[in-house]
């Protein structure tokens, strides 16, 4: 049997406006306290816990993330795509999606790649819960085709949800599924097909 955590993490050591000193000791007591705190266990495979930081493109240091990656490099971690944005285009959240997947890998030495293409590939959470334009008011997105987007540009799952009791929360809940994306309307995600129940819808 295996049991598996996902700890889904809106990584911001910037939140509310604090100061550059502030948010790095932020991230130092992630850097200097996990390991101290949870070095000592291990899993079936000799691993220690691993927290998986989603990392905000819009609040990018590149110090703060070679820490992690240091975290990372010891077992300890993985790091992520998240995302804040609003009225971006199709072109505009395909750019900066696949140039943070650069930073990351190309930089950094961070993220999986796909065993059968050797593509870099990551996992995502959309900052505001916002996923594919499903906000009721158009706010904190602007995209309506965004899971094609996300799935063109390596993205293998997205953790946003939970969301409730925010309107972005999808009628399908406590699910593992595939979305079909539908350009023409929002939330597209609000229904689909359970891993394990039938074939992958074929735009995957």
């Amino acid at each position: 049997m295996h049991l598996l955590l996902c700890i889904a993490d809106h990584f911001e050591p910037k939140r509310d406006g604090v100061s550059p000193a502030v948010a790095r000791a932020r991230v130092d007591r992630w850097i200097h306290d996990f390991p101290r705190l949870f070095g000592a266990f291990r899993d079936s495979d000799c691993r220690p816990p691993r927290h998986t930081f989603f990392y905000p493109i819009d609040e990018y240091e590149p110090a703060h993330v070679e820490a992690l990656a240091s975290l990372c490099r010891a077992g300890f971690g993985e790091v992520e795509v998240h995302l804040h944005h609003e009225g971006d285009t199709a072109d505009q959240l395909r750019e900066q999606l696949l140039w943070f997947k650069e930073q990351l890998s190309a930089r950094h030495g961070l993220l999986p790649r796909r065993r059968e293409s050797g593509d870099r590939a990551y996992g995502f959470i959309h900052g505001n819960w916002a996923l594919d334009n499903s906000r009721p008011d158009g706010r904190c997105c602007g995209v309506n085709n965004e899971l094609d987007i996300l799935r063109e540009t390596g993205c293998y799952a997205d953790f946003t949800l939970p969301s409730a009791p925010s309107p972005t929360q999808t009628r399908k809940i406590n699910s593992i599924y595939y979305a079909t994306d539908d350009p023409r309307r929002p939330k597209s995600h609000d229904a689909g097909i359970d891993v394990g129940a039938g074939p992958a819808p074929p735009t995957l």
